[in-house]
Parts: C-alpha cells; sequence; structure tokens
C-alpha cells in the first residue's frame, strides 16, 4: 500500500538536483508516512521547490529538524475479506466489521500501513496493540474506525498470501 506513495516521493526526489541521492524511509512520526533528509543533501531554494511540487501533488510536508515529513491520503484498497480470520490482526477485523462506526481512522490507517510494510512480526505487533485498543474504545462506548478494515484485509493478504 505504500509503495506506489514511495515511488511518488522517489520519482520527485530524483528531479532534485542534490549534491548526493537523499534518504527515504518510513517516517517514525505517527502523523506521517515517509521521511527524507533532502535538506542535508540539497540547497534550502532546492529543498523548498520539492516541498511546494510535492504540496501541490496532495502531500503534506512538515520540517522536523533537517527532515522533511511526508503524508498524504493512502488509496482505499478493494475490500478483500479473509476467508479465515486469524490472530490479532483477524481479532481487529472482526470486531471492526461487527461494529461499523465512524471513528477516526487515519492515524490507524497510517500505522497499518507502515507496520504492514515493515513485515509480518510488526505487523503482528501493531494488530495486538489495536485489539487492545479497540477493545478499550468499545468499553469506552466510542466509535470504532470502521474504515480500517480494507486496509488491514489488505496488509493481511499482501503479508501472509502472497
Amino acid at each position: 500500500m505504500l509503495s506506489s506513495l514511495r515511488q511518488q516521493v522517489q520519482a520527485a526526489l530524483m528531479e532534485v538536483p542534490a549534491r548526493r541521492r537523499p534518504a527515504l524511509r518510513r517516517s517514525d512520526a505517527p502523523d506521517a508516512l515517509l521521511a527524507t533528509d533532502l535538506p542535508l543533501a540539497a540547497s534550502e531554494e532546492e529543498a523548498a521547490a520539492f516541498i511546494c511540487g510535492m504540496t501541490a501533488q496532495g502531500w503534506r510536508v512538515t520540517r522536523q529538524g533537517s527532515w522533511l515529513l511526508l503524508d498524504a491520503e493512502v488509496p482505499v484498497p478493494e475490500l478483500r475479506l479473509p476467508a479465515v480470520l486469524r490472530g490479532e490482526c483477524g481479532c481487529c477485523i472482526s470486531l471492526l466489521m461487527r461494529h461499523q462506526e465512524a471513528g477516526e481512522a487515519a492515524a490507524y490507517i497510517r500505522a497499518v500501513v507502515k507496520a504492514s510494510e515493515a513485515g509480518r512480526q510488526p505487523f503482528e505487533r501493531l494488530c495486538l496493540q489495536l485489539h487492545a485498543e479497540l477493545a478499550a474504545m468499545l468499553r469506552r462506548q466510542q466509535p470504532l474506525p470502521g474504515a480500517l478494515v480494507p486496509y488491514l484485509c489488505q496488509a493481511y493478504h499482501d503479508l501472509y498470501h502472497t
């Protein structure tokens, strides 16, 4: 899910006449998908032009020290429910399907997308944490992030069926 967005940023970075190829990685910040050290590799003018270009393409770019944090809407994947719901991911999908509500999902979507790209173990750890958070939200009668279901299903499919 993150690869097409990563490719878009990578293509824009290749257009910048930097002193060296800037790094591009998953962001550790919860409010951003990707991070680049472009300000260390290019002039201020080149970095500013990159920021303007990415903003024009719908990205939100913030500067954090010598890094740029990039965030964009992750396209909603086609809903492909697994035939069998297993593990913590299955529990999360089941909870969300039974309590389809419209709680805020953007932070959860970012976390799922980044964890799924990192691999099975980070994704499973996230799902364990998510399951606990969803249960707590139900106990407090808070709306669940129902829009998260297609992203969980896609991550499950990518990690366990490819």
